[in-house]
């Protein structure tokens, strides 16, 4: 057992959860803005960009384990973890500045081209930061408790940088950039932004915590990796029951800067602000308070409760969505009629509850699935005498990954088939440039995009809860005595 002076010190917990709002901003810059990016600023076609998008996740899913077996084999005076995370931060930022810059090139060929490489990059190179960062957790909290409380607070830093992205992207974009709401060299200056932070951030992780719990270093051959499927059946429960959650919240939140670009925001961007800010608050709440609630409440019912609140919150999206009608703007109008005001804030009010409640749900998931693929390593570990740690660990990056895969597959044949116009470049009387719609936004446009937002997520949602009741056991006395045994190995 471990002394009172072996324990985690807060100011470890700090800074390497730090660490995870920085590589949280690099992930949220791509997931809330590149498709927007792509489809409405640079003129891609929406189908053309999901299925590459898809291309380009499926080949993560190939190289995710092998990064992670080159991980997992590392042996250097640094540890087996932080050179790859210096590394990893370096590249990443460099595709991210790359992804966001506007090239200049007529030849769509040339650009669909371009922003696929920069995308594939951008994926590797996460994936170095993202899976040594978090397969540190076991070697740097040993204890059940301990890794919740870490898993809580990195957690929810990344929600807040998740929150500095949209809002705070949002913020950039409307008071500081020119004709900032439809200008692209807007995301480009948010990019730059977000690359320092990341770096800033994850620079504390590394100088500030240490590897304080030696883990078994067992090598780990590329053609063994999707053998641990077989031999580990609770990687499989935790995988499928995670992606079937996770594909249809990333579907939903993916479609809500669409939703407020194109129907809320017609030419108002700033209540996108509005709307992060309260669904953000809802989900930094439940996550700082977490490993509070898990001593009055088993993880395991929490976790379940991760896929009620979804449900709640795609619900309550698609009750808005579908049925409350005029959200307070006309077509080109420039500013809010008269007489519906109100009706406005109450939408954004009821979107942004609902928001927070799909907010909560994966707030609740994160925090439960990196303690609980923490489980499923020792479980490896019990069951077959061989620790995996990366390459298992990498299992929650590829499935992220994947969800991302499917939503934006789902998102880019919504917009293909809805027909939203792109935003155009212009000169006014007064010679200054401006940007507008190409077209316009018209009510059936809009409802087919919501309808690729609401009616896939639901059933998902409720087939990846059924999965986890039924097949996941890693909780109560069961794994209380998987640990004791492990401990016992390991001399503690």
């Amino acid at each position: 057992m471990k002394s009172k002076r072996d324990k985690i010190s807060v100011f470890e917990k700090t800074t390497y959860s730090l660490g995870a709002l920085g590589r949280e901003m690099s992930n949220s810059m791509v997931v809330v803005f590149f498709m927007l990016y792509l489809t409405a600023y640079v003129g891609l076609n929406g189908t053309v960009v999901g299925i590459l998008m898809c291309v380009a996740k499926l080949w993560d899913a190939v190289n995710d384990p092998m990064l992670a077996t080159f991980v997992n084999n590392t042996k250097s005076r640094f540890g087996k973890f932080k050179p790859w995370i210096c590394f990893g931060t370096l590249v990443n930022c460099i595709c991210l500045v790359l992804m966001f810059m506007p090239i200049g090139v007529e030849n769509q060929i040339i650009s669909y081209i371009y922003y696929f490489l920069m995308y594939v990059l951008w994926g590797m190179s996460f994936t170095c930061v993202d899976v040594p960062f978090w397969s540190m957790i076991p070697s740097i909290a040993n204890t059940t408790d301990e890794r919740n409380e870490i898993s809580s607070l990195s957690r929810t830093l990344a929600g807040f940088g998740g929150l500095l992205v949209g809002s705070g992207g949002a913020i950039v974009i409307t008071k500081v950039v020119p004709n900032g709401s439809a200008n692209k060299w807007a995301y480009f200056v948010i990019a730059c932004m977000s690359c320092v932070i990341f770096m800033m951030f994850l620079s504390l992780t590394v100088i500030f915590n240490k590897e304080r719990y030696p883990l078994p270093e067992n090598d780990v051959k590329i053609r063994e990796i999707f053998g641990i499927f077989k031999t580990n059946d609770q990687l499989s429960a935790y995988s499928m029951s995670y992606l079937f959650l996770k594909t249809a919240a990333t579907i939903a939140i993916v479609q809500f800067i669409y939703l407020f670009v194109y129907d809320y925001d017609r030419l108002y961007f700033g209540l996108y602000i509005i709307f992060n800010v309260v669904a953000c608050t809802g989900q930094g709440i439940i996550m700082i308070f977490y490993p509070l609630i898990v001593k009055k409440i088993p993880r395991e019912k929490m976790f379940g409760f991760s896929y009620i609140s979804a449900v709640i919150g795609l619900l309550g999206l698609f009750f808005v969505f579908f049925f409350l009608k005029g959200i307070g703007y006309e077509q080109g109008a420039t500013e809010v009629i008269s007489g519906k005001e109100f009706q406005t804030v109450f939408n954004i009010v009821i979107v942004s509850i609902a928001g927070s409640m799909l907010m909560i749900s994966d707030g609740i998931n994160n925090i439960g699935s990196t303690v609980m693929i923490s489980d499923v390593v020792d479980y490896g570990e019990w069951k077959t005498g061989k620790r995996s740690d990366s390459v298992i660990f990498s299992v929650q990056t590829l499935l992220t990954k994947l969800a991302g895969a499917a939503a934006t597959l789902i998102l880019g044949a919504g917009i293909s088939a809805s027909g939203l116009p792109k935003m155009i470049q212009g000169i006014n009387e007064a010679g200054e440039v401006v940007y507008s719609f190409s077209g316009a936004v018209t009510d059936e446009m809009l409802l087919i995009l919501r309808v690729f937002m609401f009616l896939v997520p639901v059933p998902m949602v409720v087939i990846g809860y059924i999965y986890y009741k039924k097949k996941y056991k890693l909780f109560g006395e069961f794994y209380d005595r998987i640990k004791s045994e492990l401990d016992k190995r390991h001399g503690r």
